[in-house]
């Protein structure tokens, strides 16, 4: 059982689980969108990095501390769910966490929608590192069940209906005829949009979420 196989639960044949062939499809359709024409366009980025810096002169504030990679995650997951799907999962409106002694903690807003996201996308990425760990007698421990299974459901009922509706607008369009090339770039179109021109399929959004989150596009 290689990486590929270990996380095809999570990863899908995305670009960041996929070889040969398929990873230059992938690659090809994806390289557009990291030109530096398209990159250079930083009024989302900044946009963001005012709110994050908001919110941590207002925890500065409060004389409290900051977990820095909790916000630089967030900002992170914002500006690229923006930039790359055309919906922005607003998780710096889910606040920043309080200190684990604070009496505040518990207010952490756990149940805050891009908050379950992030977490259920971080158990499914510790269930793959670990079926790395295991090597080839991974699928043993997992018999009865996937260990993915439950966080992934979490996952996929938050990106599904982004997929979807980006599907049904390109069926929208191109039964009004009003399609251009594959290659072409719309005004004001995002990855996501730019994907469903090749396929209508879900499982092709996991290489966007691995690309927003990835430290290469940080």
């Amino acid at each position: 059982a290689d990486w590929t196989t270990a996380a095809d639960s999570l990863l899908g044949n995305g670009v960041f689980n996929a070889d040969g062939d398929m990873w230059k499809f992938h690659r090809a359709m994806t390289r557009p969108f990291f030109s530096r024409d398209r990159i250079s366009h930083f009024e989302i980025f900044a946009r963001h990095a005012d709110e994050t810096l908001a919110l941590m002169k207002q925890r500065l504030r409060e004389g409290l501390a900051i977990d820095v990679q909790d916000v630089f995650a967030r900002f992170t997951l914002d500006s690229a769910t923006e930039f790359l799907f055309g919906r922005n999962v607003h998780s710096l409106h889910a606040g920043l966490p309080y200190p684990f002694h604070h009496p505040l903690a518990k207010q952490n807003a756990k149940a805050h929608q891009s908050n379950v996201f992030a977490q259920a996308f971080g158990e499914a990425q510790h269930v793959v590192f670990e079926r790395t760990a295991m090597w080839k007698i991974w699928p043993l421990f997992e018999i009865f069940r996937n260990r993915t299974d439950e966080p992934m459901k979490i996952v996929r009922a938050f990106i599904n209906p982004i997929v979807d509706d980006a599907i049904r607008a390109r069926k929208e369009k191109s039964a009004k005829g009003d399609v251009t090339a594959k290659e072409e770039i719309e005004e004001g179109e995002s990855l996501l949009d730019h994907l469903v021109k090749y396929t209508s399929g879900r499982r092709f959004w996991t290489s966007l979420h691995l690309i927003s989150t990835h430290p290469g596009f940080r």
